[in-house]
């Protein structure tokens, strides 16, 4: 067991990212930094067409809720653990003001009956709404987690279930930001997203999924509106076969995106985009660079932009984060470097700690800082102009988390939270599941509280050095 320092100093800075994709690595001891995201040239083919979008007029809707208003420098995060042995799930948040560490959380609510192992909920809040479910079954609630206020969607279609074998429900070209098998059964074959219509003013609840005869279908709720669950407007495309099961799509500016992984064993080192407009209801793809795609793991909204991460910590021990502000509005979409870090120009405590995890996806920025979230319920923030690194949130210091619940079963359980006080409005009743939700009084604080032993899993780590060392035997074998 070792215990981490909470700071970190970088070594040196990192030189400046190259503005061409012809950069190769120079020595092992430097790695190669994230690929440029340059337009696409004549040889890359011809990228794929953006999402259509409706032309009719729209009639006006009620307008959006409206939130508390944030500065990027005082960003609250919210995670959910379970408090104790029973089926629950409690929902916190605290305040990074510039990005700096916690001294408490507050108790946003609990709900009973609800399992925080089994929970999926949407990336970010969408216009004081989060989506929750429990991922065994396809029950899906709306949830303000200001107010508690709620609502039960009304059932969905059944999907097909993954194979019994604990690893067939993974794509080809897997790498190790994915479980190694099903984190819960019955595994369900869905995906769902929560987006918003600033036209219209509604929430849509969005599920893609894989009926029983093999089929894949979409199908969307329409917040206020009766008739419950319906086919989308658009056709679905066969890229959808690729979508990646449970992973809750990025709601961007009206549309939501899907990363999908390799679909044909020639294709295994592209990952593509799928898109989807919550107005027109159609389906689209995003263009990325090939080198990108090659590396692509993980979506995010980062400030309002959609973010790709580059993850290539295994063997070049580089992070990088991509962005591109408006990937649908055309074709050859522009991605550019928001941030690059080395692992090896870090001191070797904080490299070895974010090696061992398997998850890092960003959040936001605050005081300048990136905050990034990892699978072992920890946030770190990137400082680019020092080029440091500093753990500044970990869950085990706010509550007492089982052996089971030691890293995240699907991807994160941190995120953020948007004090927002909105009804969740209902037009056709509902369903009659409804969340045994209790508040949490306002004066409920959980204080931080140092421990004294961090957790470490070695075993994400010895894999990657393996990793590296037989690739540079095999390098070693090419040459000569």
């Amino acid at each position: 067991m070792v215990h981490t320092p909470r700071g970190y100093a970088a070594r040196r800075r990192p030189p400046p990212l190259p503005t061409t994709s012809s950069s190769t690595r120079s020595s092992r001891a430097s790695p190669s930094p994230p690929p440029s995201a340059s337009a696409p040239s004549p040889a890359t083919g011809t990228p794929p067409s953006p999402p259509t979008t409706s032309s009719s007029p729209t009639a006006p809707g009620p307008p959006p809720p409206r939130a508390a208003t944030r500065s990027c420098s005082d960003p609250e995060l919210l995670f959910f653990a379970p408090p104790d042995h029973r089926n629950t799930t409690t929902f916190y948040a605290c305040s990074l003001r510039g990005g700096e560490a916690p001294a408490a959380a507050r108790e946003l609510l609990t709900i009973d009956y609800f399992s925080a192992k089994h929970a999926v909920t949407s990336p970010t809040p969408c216009r004081c709404l989060t989506l929750v479910s429990d991922g065994r079954a396809p029950r899906y609630h709306l949830l303000n987690l200001s107010t508690g206020d709620h609502l039960a969607l009304p059932p969905c279609q059944p999907a097909a279930k993954a194979h019994p074998d604990p690893l067939a429900w993974l794509p080809r070209g897997t790498t190790n930001y994915l479980p190694s098998m099903t984190p819960w059964r019955p595994f369900e074959l869905s995906t769902t997203g929560l987006g918003f219509n600033t036209a219209t003013g509604e929430h849509k609840v969005v599920r893609l999924f894989k009926r029983r005869n093999a089929e894949h279908a979409c199908e969307v709720y329409t917040l206020g509106k009766p008739g419950g669950w319906r086919p989308c407007a658009g056709r679905v495309p066969a890229s959808a076969a690729s979508i990646l099961p449970a992973m809750p799509p990025v709601f961007v500016n009206g549309y939501l995106y899907w990363l999908l992984q390799p679909a044909a064993p020639g294709d295994e080192q592209i990952r593509r985009i799928l898109s989807f407009s919550i107005g027109a209801e159609q389906f689209g793809s995003v263009y990325v660079p090939p080198r990108l795609s090659s590396r692509m793991c993980h979506l995010a909204n980062l400030d309002g932009s959609l973010c790709a991460v580059f993850d290539n910590r295994v063997e070049g021990d580089v992070y990088g984060l991509f962005t591109c502000s408006e990937p649908s509005a055309s074709p050859s979409p522009s991605w550019s470097v928001r941030c690059s870090i080395y692992l090896n120009r870090l001191p070797r405590e904080v490299s070895d700690e974010l090696m061992e995890e398997r998850v890092i996806v960003p959040l936001c920025t605050a005081g300048g800082k990136i905050l990034l979230a990892t699978g072992h319920h920890k946030v770190f923030t990137y400082d680019a102009e020092r080029n440091t690194v500093e753990r500044v949130f970990r869950m085990q210091e706010f509550v007492d988390l089982r052996h089971d619940y030691i890293k995240a079963p699907l991807l994160i359980n941190i995120g953020l939270h948007d004090e927002c006080i909105a009804d969740v409005h209902n037009g056709d009743g509902g369903g009659e599941r409804m969340l045994r939700v209790n508040m949490g009084r306002r004066d409920n604080m959980v204080v931080k509280q140092e421990v004294a032993v961090e957790y470490h899993d070695a075993s994400n780590r010895q894999f990657n050095v393996l990793l590296k060392d037989l690739k540079r035997i095999a390098a070693c074998f090419r040459r000569t």
